[in-house]
């Protein structure tokens, strides 16, 4: 499905609850702009453990980190639980395994795999329970070879987060034009939060546009709360780094 057909289905039930992640292509095509890819690939190869070999993404998504690093390693996987985006991934991919899995409930050592290092570039807003925390910790622990290394980055739960904030972002190709508008709200001291997004498709070729709403619900996390948890999977050493852009989270086996 590409844009066209995204808009297509939009205005063919227009009222239907709908979620961002429904749409690979279009996942694809706002973040492909929006997400710096080749920083996370140093955010990677910058806390890796020495003699690395295996590596393991959780939430894969469509699968661009993996198509970038899947020629740099003996071996590359990527687990992820939405399997429309792991079919875009299928067709990026060579060399890399993909595995439609919830990674609150599966790990390498499920299969008798392990790691050199894991990471996980964002999901953590999609933790929003402590118990998911918990058993993602023990997985990713699960997962890793002694003295392996999980990697992460998130926006931290702090003074700094705005309550009702509001932000407006465009990207475009020559033919298609795609506007998020989006409004957060906090709704728990813990961090959970609410963003009502209005997506405005536009394919600029048959003069079609499409205004689609979807609601994400989240969570900013708390770096000493994120240390505990990790911590009491059985991880060595745990570390939120502060630094420019979001706060980097290591925990070494």
């Amino acid at each position: 499905m590409n844009l066209s057909a995204v808009i297509d289905d939009v205005n063919e039930n227009p009222h239907r609850r709908r979620t961002f992640y429904e749409y690979p292509e279009l996942y694809e095509f706002y973040h492909s702009q929006v997400l710096d890819r080749e920083a996370q690939v140093g955010l990677l190869e910058r806390f890796s453990p020495e003699e690395v070999t295996r590596v393991l993404e959780f939430g894969c998504g469509t699968g661009p980190l993996l198509a970038r690093i899947e020629d740099d390693y003996d071996e590359v996987f990527g687990v992820d639980s939405n399997g429309s985006m792991l079919e875009l991934a299928e067709e990026k991919v060579e060399k890399a395994t993909l595995r439609r899995a919830d990674f609150t409930e599966w790990s390498a050592a499920d299969e008798g795999r392990v790691f050199d290092v894991a990471v996980l570039m964002g999901g953590l807003l999609h933790l929003t329970d402590d118990r998911d925390l918990e058993s993602f910790a023990e997985n990713a622990h699960e997962s890793l070879r002694d003295g392996g290394t999980f990697v992460t980055f998130f926006e931290p739960l702090s003074d700094d987060v705005e309550n009702g904030s509001w932000n407006v972002r465009t990207v475009e190709s020559d033919r298609y034009t795609v506007e998020r508008r989006s409004v957060s709200a906090l709704t728990s001291g813990e961090g959970h939060y609410t963003t009502t997004h209005l997506f405005v498709i536009a394919d600029e070729k048959r003069g079609t546009e499409a205004r689609m709403g979807t609601v994400f619900r989240g969570r900013f996390h708390d770096p000493e709360s994120l240390e505990r948890a990790f911590s009491a999977a059985g991880f060595e050493r745990v570390e939120a780094i502060d630094g420019e852009g979001p706060t980097v989270f290591r925990a070494v086996k």
